[in-house]
């Protein structure tokens, strides 16, 4: 059954209402409640520069010196790494894994990851138990990697959005034999034009080992491009002047003369070097009211190259970060109104934690992967876990849109109250709602506006459960 389905009448107001016939909300919101001007327009205080551009670079240099972020350096990795003794850990004997599916959290699946002791038990391909051959294969796959106990690190350049997973498979492999479209194996997504750290390839190639800022563990080879130097990698950890792709999605435009940037995708967070203003012919066009970037590209012996490419100036791009208005969180956040739910970036999207770590991405905070790891920036933060429902409410009245709330397994933005209830706006993926008298949970899995009185599964209230608010904008 489907819940908070309008149908209005027909006549001269059908094309003003029409989606209210075919749009299904969350119980007790309301289509103006979908707009950030509805949680704007009586706030006076959201205008107001929240960052200066030095409080970010100190945000972001703080946070990555905090080991509880989780947060990687990659400048600083050590030149060599003992790859025989990475490529033991990551193949050691099979670990056993609860058959309960964690709601949000990257930590709480930390089990079974690169390097914490090999392959699960208990996972489903296409809806039947995984093969052990299967899992012998990625074993065997990691084993014949050509490594040494004294193995240069190399650097990279991801050239595609791509995906870094526990382990060097393509395909999902769910925790439940109904759910096809939950990939247990995801870690998390990477921009295109994001640096990494490549340690080795599987035995066929087809896979390396790789570090972002975020996260570590494998990706597909075919979307990173590997730099000839360092310096060459350095150049791409912090671009002069970057464009930042500010839209859910931006594409580019069609090209025959470079396939391989035709009709790219590039998603929000996506940062790319800008060259600077002057009329230039990029594939047999002039960059007349183009913005003229440096894409990165892979040559065909698998090299990083850059060749130019036109952004019109009418996709949702910005020069420059965006500056850090309360306001300006709340237009950013609205645009992923339901947009899909992917976990640990599968499916080219987001969970809750990179919902909101791209977000706050496209205004130069360098947000880390995880609801716990976050928890742990230098940024101001309210506990509430020890408080009444009343006394979280008085908190909350006196919050900023777009600050980040969590209880343990997700996190989601505030957005205000609205007769007495309190709204978010999170990318979720289940969530429980009394409806005729009864409690039903739902795979939401989508951004969405909700009250905080839904429930999780163990019965109690969103309200009830959260018991952190995080304000990125004031560093400790």
């Amino acid at each position: 059954m489907i819940f908070g389905v309008y149908a209005f009448g027909q006549g001269k107001d059908m094309a003003k209402d029409a989606w209210k016939r075919f749009v299904s909300l969350a119980p007790n919101v309301t289509e103006e409640m979908c707009r950030p001007g509805f949680w704007l327009k009586d706030r006076k205080d959201c205008g107001r520069l929240l960052m200066t551009r030095r409080e970010i670079d100190s945000f972001n240099r703080t946070c990555g010196e905090i080991p509880e972020t989780r947060r990687n350096c990659l400048e600083e990795l050590p030149l060599w790494f003992d790859g025989e003794k990475l490529v033991e850990k990551l193949t050691e004997k099979p670990v056993e894994k609860s058959a309960e599916k964690p709601e949000e959290s990257l930590a709480e699946k930390s089990e079974g990851i690169p390097g914490s002791g090999g392959f699960p038990s208990g996972l489903y391909l296409k809806g039947r138990p995984v093969p052990e051959l299967f899992y012998r294969a990625m074993d065997e796959n990691i084993r014949r990697a050509r490594v040494s106990a004294r193995t240069p690190l190399r650097y990279g350049i991801a050239v595609n959005r791509t995906l870094i997973k526990s382990w060097p498979c393509e395909e999902f492999l769910s925790d439940s034999p109904d759910d096809t479209e939950w990939d247990q194996t995801a870690l998390c997504g990477v921009q295109a034009g994001e640096p990494l750290a490549l340690y080795f390839e599987t035995g066929d190639g087809r896979f390396t080992y790789v570090r972002s800022r975020y996260c570590e563990g494998f990706a597909l080879s075919a979307d990173i491009a590997v730099c000839t130097s360092r310096e060459q990698w350095q150049k791409a950890l912090t671009p002069e002047c970057p464009l930042v792709v500010t839209g859910e999605r931006v594409w580019l435009e069609p090209s025959g003369d470079m396939p391989e940037l035709s009709e790219k995708c590039l998603t929000m967070g996506t940062v790319l070097p800008l060259c600077t203003a002057q009329t230039d012919t990029v594939s047999n066009r002039l960059s007349w009211n183009n913005y003229v970037v440096r894409m990165p590209c892979r040559a065909e012996d698998g090299t990083f190259v850059e060749k130019k490419a036109l952004i019109p100036m009418n996709r949702d791009v910005h020069a420059g970060y965006l500056p850090v208005t309360a306001e300006l969180i709340l237009y950013q956040a609205f645009k992923s109104l339901g947009n899909r739910y992917g976990w640990g970036g599968m499916l080219n999207a987001q969970d809750c934690s990179s919902y909101v770590q791209e977000v706050y991405r496209c205004f130069g905070l360098f947000l880390p992967r995880d609801t716990g790891w976050q928890a742990a920036m230098p940024s101001k933060k309210i506990p509430m876990d020890a408080m009444t429902e009343e006394e979280k409410g008085r908190i909350l009245d006196g919050l900023l849109p777009g600050t980040i709330l969590l209880f343990p397994g997700h996190e989601m933005l505030f957005l205000g109250k609205e007769k007495g209830r309190y709204y978010v706006l999170n990318n979720v993926s289940t969530m429980v709602v009394s409806e005729g008298g009864a409690d039903r949970r739902f795979r939401v899995r989508s951004v969405v506006v909700n009250a905080l009185d839904v429930r999780r599964r163990g019965g109690k209230t969103w309200m009830s459960e959260i018991n952190l608010a995080v304000l990125p904008w004031e560093v400790l």
